[in-house]
């Protein structure tokens, strides 16, 4: 351990010498979620005026605004670049920040294989531990790759992270780090569940139809998959296992209740799957203590292949709209990405390999605008510039409130007539003329 606190110190640095290394037209990845640096950030925002067309790359950002885009009040020292938006990135005016679309499974392979250049990654880790190494607790997900990729790493050491159990994909040796930077350890910040509504409820118990015992299961962040997740406690299921991107209380909440085994599973029989978590400090702890935990890259939990291998493979994941022949948009408004691709991709097609799987996009059948007025999501055409985010060709189950179809092996003709059958009733004479019209029906 000697060792290893030497190394430490003849690494060590202030942030603002950190941040004086950073030159205009540099790269400086943030990385993501609670790992997203702090330290870097608050004194790099010191030298705006200094600094011109500097690149910083954020994903999912899990800490307050980032502070560069704050003090920079001309617009031409930072501009940003994610790979998945969300609100924090989303504050950032349009006109300074772009996205690179990209399936979250593919993400350490740009890394690795030089399609995305980093001059400095600088983000939040563990203290070393007892070997010399700093882990990315709690979310390592695709930290290791962007670490080894960056011409420059930097870690920003925080005391309130901690160990973890998983793959080596969780850990990097400090000989591996650059430098060193320590600062005022802020703590995990925690994300609440949202509350299921009534509509919620309803679509998740369609989509419990189609669970059955020892079905592996990828139940993401977010209101209709905790309204799965009461269900699946309220019910006679058992022995169900869990591979996922991203890890929620709701699966906590199953395994504490004794639905959770993993002893179907193919691939890591007995252990819940998963490379980074949204919830409070009760869920931190559990992925610090559970045993059943294990935590590895986004590459191994998103790999279709990986997912295909274990039989009755059931992913749950939401939409912003349909149009009738089964595209589906789950990112934008419009040309305004809110979100990325993500994994949703990933495990559409990692069911779909699963013997018995099943892949399942689902949401309420309208939404409100702005100035209160009601929509379907599903559409005759997606509107214009939004993305498409699953290809038609690809998609399998859709899921509203109003009930479930299966538009795989499914004709244009047929899918429409399915699709039209659980849009909201109050629009479903305007798409069946419009489908009439597109030669979606016959």
């Amino acid at each position: 351990m000697s060792s290893v606190m030497g190394e430490y110190r003849r690494k060590l640095i202030t942030a603002e010498a950190a941040a004086a290394m950073i030159k205009s037209n540099d790269v400086v990845d943030y990385y993501a979620f609670n790992a997203s640096s702090r330290y870097m950030d608050s004194a790099l925002a010191k030298r705006a005026g200094e600094l011109e067309n500097v690149t910083i790359r954020s994903e999912l950002r899990l800490a307050p605004p980032m502070q560069v885009f704050m003090a920079d009040t001309t617009g031409r020292a930072f501009r940003l670049e994610s790979l998945f938006r969300g609100p924090i990135e989303n504050l950032v005016p349009r006109e300074r920040s772009t996205c690179i679309p990209s399936r979250l499974g593919s993400y350490e392979g740009m890394f690795r294989n030089g399609d995305m250049r980093t001059d400095y990654a600088s983000f939040m880790v563990s203290p070393p531990d007892k070997d010399g190494y700093l882990h990315f607790c709690p979310s390592p997900a695709l930290a290791k790759a962007d670490a080894q990729t960056a011409r420059v790493f930097i870690a920003e050491i925080n005391e309130t992270y901690f160990t973890m159990r998983g793959s080596e994909d969780c850990r990097i040796h400090i000989s591996e780090a650059d430098y060193i930077v320590e600062g005022d350890n802020p703590p995990i910040m925690e994300v609440p569940s949202p509350a299921p509504n009534e509509v919620d409820a309803k679509i998740a118990s369609f989509v419990m139809q189609e669970l059955c015992d020892g079905a592996c299961v990828q139940i993401g962040y977010g209101s209709v998959p905790n309204a799965v997740a009461h269900l699946i406690r309220e019910s006679d299921l058992k022995d169900l296992g869990v591979q996922t991107e991203v890890m929620p209380e709701s699966v906590m909440n199953l395994y504490e209740a004794g639905k959770v085994t993993g002893k179907c599973k193919t691939t890591d029989p007995g252990k819940i799957v998963a490379s980074f978590i949204l919830g409070t400090k009760k869920l931190v702890d559990f992925v610090r203590d559970c045993p059943d935990v294990y935590m590895c890259s986004s590459s191994y939990t998103n790999d279709p292949f990986v997912i295909g291998k274990n039989d009755n493979f059931i992913s749950v994941n939401a939409c912003l709209e349909i149009d009738l022949t089964g595209q589906v948009n789950s990112e934008s408004i419009k040309a305004h990405t809110l979100t990325g691709t993500g994994g949703q991709l990933d495990f559409v097609l990692g069911s779909q390999l699963s013997k018995n799987g099943k892949a399942i996009l689902c949401g309420p059948s309208t939404y409100k605008t702005k100035d209160g007025q009601t929509r379907s999501r599903i559409v005759p055409v997606l509107t214009p510039s939004s993305t498409v985010t699953t290809p038609r060709s690809c998609v399998q189950y859709i899921c509203t409130e109003y009930g479930i179809v299966n538009l795989r092996g499914k004709s244009l003709w047929q899918r429409a007539e399915m699709l039209i059958g659980i849009a909201h009733p109050d629009f479903r004479d305007d798409l069946v003329k419009e489908a009439k019209q597109l030669g979606y029906l016959p």
